[in-house]
């Protein structure tokens, strides 16, 4: 078939997606550059509008709007939503709540966790299902797709392309960023998980096939699947960083790294950075570390108790094309990785613009799994916890920057290219190329 029809499903979607979620608009685009002919279903969401580009031409997506939190929702987490402060703006002031005793918040925060969750499930967005499965049926009465693509999380994205995929009998491939089933990284009620897991295997036990981001987790997919499933690494793009494009240095006098991705309080730790800079004396007053993203407070509060706050530049967040220039720019990049094996099948997207960048990478928290094989496999920069290692690279770099006229030299650009996205998305093509030959 020539040109295939692709109905995608994904939550996240320009306008409305956050600055890390870049597979999906990037694979809708790899298509559209390929000839296909695809149409997008996803989720409406202003708060998270503006940071990265549409890819498609608009009246191509379809904006499913959910709502955010419920009346339920509110009196069992203690939120009050913006119209009902407007509301009572003027009236008596309310009776101040009773502060619950020790014992009583560990309770109320487990009745809240699981209220939250089972009223959100399978996640917080929820709400769109129904009326995502509805604009997939009126679009496919017009046009008719040869096949349905969901790409997740959130989860409940599955659920939209597996009910659409069946009303129109259509092959479904399910592409899992993360794992659904068992997720080591999700904070999950007790008394959730069972129907989370039993949701997650009964919808994709209609997958005609599956796409995995990595070798963990196609393997694992593998065993609740009984699908055809892939490999498809998140890779960088050859526009992200346009070649022979060599910036001047950031800043000459200081070494400069950079964390442009998540952090996750207690998970993604910056801890064993700050304690090598501790250890360097002056020498911690030439290395300054900028964040981006969230978690602002827990992670200025980390580098106090090492007495190197005056390391740390917090950033606002940034459009993607900003933070890829900064990548570029800076001398280092850095990656913290939750420090247990049940992060060692996860490998942050962001790895891979790291890799495009060609800056060194300072991988630390976890020295194991995928992630830490394809840094030191490749040489692209150091994987450690060690206190001593990692002051020792931090003072090479300084001696190596001052060397070469205040910027790092360039990583080799040969073995960034096994990572470009179009060479990962040939994977799924050829993947989605045997679906329709069986269909």
């Amino acid at each position: 078939m020539s040109r295939p029809r692709i109905l995608f499903v994904s939550g996240f979607f320009p306008p409305y997606s956050p600055l890390g979620a870049v597979r999906a608009p990037e694979l809708a685009a790899h298509w559209q550059s390929n000839g296909h002919d695809v149409r997008v279903i996803a989720v409406k969401d202003p708060a998270i509008e503006g940071m990265l580009d549409l890819p498609l031409a608009p009246d191509q997506v379809t904006y499913v709007p959910y709502a955010p939190d419920t009346t339920l929702m509110q009196r069992l987490t203690g939120s009050r939503g913006r119209s009902s402060e407007l509301a009572t703006a003027g009236t008596a002031p309310a009776t101040p709540a009773k502060t619950p005793k020790p014992g009583q918040r560990d309770r109320l925060r487990w009745l809240r966790q699981f209220y939250r969750q089972a009223e959100q499930f399978p996640d917080r967005h929820w709400s769109w299902i129904d009326p995502a499965v509805d604009a997939g049926r009126r679009l496919g009465a017009d046009w008719r797709p040869d096949l349905v693509y969901s790409s997740a999380p959130p989860h409940s994205g599955h659920i939209v392309a597996q009910r659409i995929a069946e009303h129109l009998n259509l092959p479904w491939v399910a592409e899992l960023r993360d794992p659904w089933a068992i997720n080591a990284h999700d904070d999950v009620h007790p008394l959730i998980k069972p129907w989370r897991k039993r949701i997650a295997l009964n919808t994709l036990a209609h997958a005609t096939a599956c796409v995995a981001v990595s070798a963990t987790l196609a393997s694992f997919t593998r065993t609740i699947v009984s699908c055809p499933t892939i490999v498809s690494y998140n890779g960088f793009g050859a526009d992200d960083f346009p070649e022979g494009n060599t910036p001047a240095p950031f800043d000459p006098e200081r070494l400069t790294l950079i964390h442009a991705g998540a952090i996750y309080a207690e998970r993604r730790d910056p801890t064993p950075l700050f304690r090598a800079l501790a250890t360097m004396g002056e020498d911690h007053d030439k290395v300054r570390v900028q964040f981006f993203h969230d978690q602002r407070d827990w992670v200025q509060d980390k580098a106090r108790e090492f007495g190197v706050e005056a390391c740390l530049e917090m950033c606002q967040p940034v459009p993607r094309k900003q933070i890829l220039a900064r990548q570029r720019e800076v001398d280092v990049l850095l990656m913290c990785r939750w420090d247990d094996p049940g992060g060692d099948g996860i490998i942050p997207g962001k790895l891979f613009e790291y890799i495009g960048a060609r800056r060194p990478i300072l991988s630390i928290g976890s020295t194991t799994g995928e992630a830490a094989d394809v840094i030191r496999d490749g040489d692209f920069g150091l994987v450690a916890n060690d206190t001593d290692v990692i002051a020792n690279q931090l003072r090479a770099w300084l001696e190596q920057k001052c060397a070469n006229g205040g910027r790092l030299p360039d990583m080799p650009a040969a073995p960034t290219t096994a990572f470009l996205r179009d060479t990962q998305f040939e994977q799924i093509d050829a993947l989605i190329a045997q679906v329709l030959a069986r269909a």
